[in-house]
C-alpha cells in the first residue's frame, strides 16, 4: 500500500494525461491516413477540330477579339474610338478608324486656331497590312519624343451628324510615356489639349473625339487575343470594270503583336495539314493576312459565299499553331455578320 502510495505521488495527473493523450494520438493517426490534398487542375486546353459563330450584328459594328487557345471571344463596340495610339515598346504611330469610312488630311505646320476649312483633296486612310509607314497619319515625329508640327484634319466618317463629321487635331511632343493631342472643330479658334497615356499590356490606347477620352476599346491583354474580326478600309477591283475603289470590308485581322499567319496551298486538304507541314511554311506578320476575301458576294443571289477550300494556319503571340477555314456568314435566320469558322490546334 507504501508504494502504491508513492506512485500516486509522483504521478498524480496520470489519469488526466491519459485523458488528452489518447484522443490526440488517435488524431494524429487518421490525420496521417487522410489522402493529401489534390492539387489545382492546370486549365484544359481545346483538343480537336472546334467550331466557333460570332457575332458582329447586321450591321458588323462589333470588334469580336478571339483567342484560338481558349476557345474564347469578347465582342466591343467598334465605332466608338476615332484615333488609336500605339502603346507598343519603341512605336509610337498612331492609327485611325477605318471602320467607320474615316480618312485623314496632313495640313502645313502652324497654328491649328487657323484651320478652318474641310480640305478638297488628299484624303488617306491606314493601310489594312498594319506598316506604320502606311498609315494615314504617316510620320508624325522623328523620335517619340517630339513633333513635326503638322496640323491634321480627320474625316470621322458620312454616316456621323455634319457638326460632328470633322475634327482638326495635332500632335504634340511625348510626355512621361504619353501623347500630347490639341483638337477641335473646324471653327473652333481655341483648341482644347489633351494628353493620351501609354496603357501597359496594350497594344492601342482608343480615344474618341466625341467623348474628349480614352475609351475601352481594346478589351484583353495584347498577349490575349489572337486575331480581331472588324470592319476596315482596303482597296479593291470593281468585277468587270478593274476600276480600283476604296471599300469598307468586314474580316478577320491578326494581332500585331508577334502573330502571323499564311494561307495553305491551293487543294491541301485540312486533314493534311498538321504541325510539321505547317513549320515548312512561311508566314507573315502582316495584320490583313487573312483578310476579308474568304467570303464574296455573288450578285447574282445578292449574297456573300464562304470559300470552305481556303485554310489558314496562325502563329500566336505565345508560338502556337493553329489551322482554320471558314465555313459560313449567316446565322440560322439568314443574317449576315455571324462567321463561322473552324479551327484546331496542331
Amino acid at each position: 500500500m507504501a508504494s502504491s502510495g508513492k506512485i500516486a505521488t509522483r504521478f498524480p495527473n496520470f489519469a488526466v494525461v491519459n485523458q488528452w493523450l489518447i484522443p490526440v494520438t488517435m488524431l494524429i493517426m487518421l490525420a496521417s491516413c487522410e489522402p493529401e490534398e489534390a492539387l489545382y487542375p492546370a486549365p484544359k486546353q481545346i483538343q480537336g477540330i472546334q467550331t466557333k459563330v460570332l457575332d458582329m450584328g447586321e450591321d458588323r459594328n462589333r470588334d469580336v477579339w478571339v483567342q484560338f487557345s481558349t476557345n474564347n471571344a469578347i465582342s466591343t463596340d467598334g465605332s466608338v474610338w476615332d484615333l488609336g495610339f500605339s502603346c507598343l515598346p519603341g512605336r509610337w504611330d498612331i492609327v485611325i478608324n477605318n471602320g467607320n469610312d474615316a480618312y485623314v488630311f496632313r495640313g502645313d505646320t502652324g497654328s491649328l486656331s487657323r484651320m478652318f476649312t474641310i480640305p478638297v483633296g488628299g484624303w488617306k486612310y491606314d493601310h489594312p497590312g498594319g506598316n506604320p509607314d502606311s498609315s494615314g497619319v504617316g510620320s508624325w515625329s522623328p523620335d517619340g519624343s517630339s513633333s513635326f508640327g503638322y496640323c491634321y484634319v480627320l474625316d470621322r466618317g458620312m454616316n456621323q451628324p455634319a457638326d460632328e463629321r470633322y475634327v482638326k487635331f495635332k500632335l504634340g511632343r511625348v510626355e512621361n510615356g504619353g501623347y500630347m493631342l490639341s483638337y477641335g472643330n473646324l471653327d473652333d479658334s481655341a483648341p482644347r489639349q489633351v494628353k493620351i497615356s501609354r496603357l501597359s499590356g496594350k497594344n492601342y490606347a482608343y480615344f474618341s473625339f466625341l467623348r474628349g477620352d480614352t475609351v475601352h476599346a481594346e478589351p484583353l491583354k495584347q498577349d490575349g487575343w489572337d486575331v480581331v474580326f472588324r470592319k476596315y478600309k482596303t482597296n479593291i477591283i470593281e468585277t468587270g470594270t478593274g476600276i480600283p475603289y476604296d471599300y469598307v470590308a468586314v474580316g478577320c485581322l491578326l494581332n500585331p503583336l508577334n502573330t502571323q499567319c499564311v494561307e495553305v496551298p491551293d487543294n491541301t486538304p485540312f486533314e493534311s495539314v498538321n504541325k510539321t507541314f505547317a513549320a515548312s511554311l512561311i508566314m507573315s506578320g502582316r495584320l490583313d493576312g487573312i483578310g476579308y476575301d474568304w467570303k464574296l458576294f455573288d450578285r447574282l443571289s445578292g449574297k456573300y459565299t464562304v470559300n470552305y477550300k481556303r485554310i489558314f494556319v496562325i502563329r500566336t503571340n505565345r508560338d502556337e499553331l493553329f489551322k482554320l477555314r471558314f465555313t459560313d456568314y449567316y446565322n440560322d435566320l439568314g443574317q449576315r455578320g455571324y462567321p463561322k469558322f473552324e479551327f484546331e490546334r496542331l
